[in-house]
């Protein structure tokens, strides 16, 4: 099984310039823990709740932080085309909650998350029983 079969395409992403309130405002709401940052169709970071929470706390004494001051840049990356399994070690490995997927031009075609992960796992071990 590969990143494709089981990636989220379209994923919520934000620019370097949106504001921290916003962005995590969008998390908040969404139920998401963290979006790929994008400048010009190109993946430049990513950034996480826990990030932007912090941040949310330092603007009271830094007001206009965004989202560019406070992102990892030039986040760990799988393409479409690597294994499940490769993508599953990465993220245990580091403790990640998700990868950005990009293409070999490093545009940004979706994201893998651990809940992406673990329905391929399900449908992996269904398709087992047949």
């Amino acid at each position: 099984m590969l990143v494709k079969d089981c990636m989220t395409r379209n994923p919520v992403t934000f620019s370097p310039g949106e504001d921290v309130k916003v962005a995590f405002g969008k998390l908040t709401d969404l139920k998401i823990r963290q979006a790929p940052v994008v400048e010009s169709g190109k993946l430049v970071g990513i950034v996480t709740d826990r990030d932007l929470r912090l941040a949310v706390v330092q603007t009271l004494s830094e007001p206009g932080l965004s989202v560019g001051s406070v992102m990892t840049p030039d986040p760990v990356t799988v393409t479409e085309s690597t294994s499940l399994r490769d993508a599953a070690e990465l993220i245990s490995r580091n403790k990640f909650n998700a990868l950005p997927v990009i293409s070999n031009t490093g545009e940004l075609t979706g994201v893998l998350t651990t809940t992406d992960i673990l329905k391929g796992l399900v449908k992996a071990l269904d398709a087992e029983k047949k």
